[in-house]
């Protein structure tokens, strides 16, 4: 799901995370006279794998004092464990250790997941990570990792883990925290941009805080990620079509937003891009949509953040050129771009989204609007059926006048 204006794309996207993520992941080995993940002194003192034990417990507590030295901050226990000649892994778990406690990491839990089997001389085992920013009260985000350990001298070793799609296990961030935003940026992208995006996510967030109180209310803070050209391709979905940003649902109650540092531009873009982003995050709530809402998800962002004028300005050239060209049949719940499709096209249906909604609004009343949304995207309820009891009116009467306030705005 895509978002234009003035040539770029910002996006919901379409391979939205679920509660149990599917990780793009990467196995990472280590060498085998590597430890990992435990207090300095287990190479000496633990934990200690007896002759044919299964090794379950002594990976169990090589976890626990994992988690807490994240939770304590305490970088050189969560580092003490690694070989200081195993400047690979150190450094990747340097950069995990910084990028989590610089985004404030409150829970951290890891814990085993079966029980270890033996393949190939290693030992296999899933581990599951639960972890949330900001929150210590959360419902902590869900991964399931794959594990690989050996036993050398009676001592259990990490040699192997799986890296995950998220930008704090893939990268070295740099991270900027407002009063209500977060945003975090690869090594590569510029300090200065950050700066600018936080500025602008900063003006954008009490837009969106308004909006969501008819929504559930607002969440606790906004986490935004701004990647370089390479963590664009690794980070979550990958590469997005000609997308500026996208906002990726992680669980109900929780999503990011990832921005390409190439889309930060001029103030009141960055201000229009942040603020609809911010309403996907307020009113999907992190929940997954009806395929067929992609107008009414899309035309409700492009809505709240067109407070100022500035979404419907960059959209409307594109609409007149849709209509005057015969591209559009009348349909007001348009579904998404196709793929390939011009940036023209996308642009004009994102127009047409937001000036059917702005309809509804105008019409019936923002309250009206916005229960409207909730019993359609997020109920799961049909037009018809919510158009019948919520805007007192017959959809395909609805439609057609909505249809009609599209075709004379095209002819401004």
């Amino acid at each position: 799901m895509t978002r234009v204006r003035t040539g770029t794309v910002v996006a919901l996207a379409a391979a939205v995370v679920a509660a149990a993520a599917v990780l793009a992941a990467q196995l990472v080995s280590l060498g085998p006279d590597s430890t990992a993940y435990a207090a300095a002194a287990f190479e000496r003192t633990g934990p200690v794998v007896g002759p044919g034990e299964n090794p379950l417990y002594a990976i169990q507590e090589v976890l626990k004092g994992q988690t807490a030295a994240v939770l304590h901050g305490d970088r050189d226990a969560y580092l003490g464990a690694i070989p200081v000649a195993d400047t690979t892994l150190r450094d990747r778990a340097g950069d995990r250790f910084d990028a989590l406690t610089a985004l404030h990491v409150t829970r951290w839990d890891l814990a085993t997941n079966g029980v270890p089997g033996q393949v190939n001389g290693a030992w296999r085992l899933p581990v599951s990570i639960g972890y949330c920013f900001d929150d210590p009260g959360c419902t902590p985000i869900p991964l399931l990792i794959d594990t690989e350990w050996t036993v050398v001298h009676g001592r259990v070793r990490l040699v192997g883990y799986e890296q995950t799609d998220r930008p704090w296990d893939r990268s070295r961030l740099t991270v900027r925290r407002g009063e209500r935003v977060t945003v975090a940026g690869a090594g590569s992208v510029a300090p200065e941009l950050l700066d600018r995006l936080l500025q602008a996510s900063e003006r954008g967030a009490p837009v969106d805080d308004r909006a969501a109180s008819a929504f559930g209310g607002p969440p606790r803070r906004y986490l935004v990620y701004v990647a370089g050209d390479e963590e664009w391709k690794r980070w979550y979905v990958g590469d997005t079509e000609n997308a500026a940003a996208y906002t990726i649902p992680l669980q109900p109650g929780t999503a990011e937003v990832v921005v390409h540092d190439r889309s930060i531009r001029a103030d009141d873009w960055n201000l229009t891009m942040m603020t609809h982003e911010f309403a996907h995050v307020v009113t999907l709530a992190g929940n997954r949509y009806p395929a067929g809402a992609w107008w009414l998800v899309e035309g409700i962002a492009e809505y709240i953040a067109n407070g100022d004028g500035g979404a419907l300005h960059d959209d409307l050239d594109a609409v007149q050129r849709y209509l005057t060209d015969g591209r559009w049949d009348g349909t007001v719940a348009l579904g998404p771009p196709a793929a390939g499709a011009t940036l023209d096209d996308t642009v004009a249906r994102y127009g047409i989204a937001l000036l059917a909604v702005t309809y509804l609004a105008q019409r019936f009343g923002e309250a009206k609007l916005f229960e409207f949304f909730t019993e359609v995207v997020r109920r799961y309820g049909t037009v018809e059926a919510a158009s019948r009891t919520i805007l007192g009116a017959e959809w395909p009467a609805v439609a057609k006048d909505a249809a009609a306030a599209v075709r004379q705005a095209g002819r401004q």
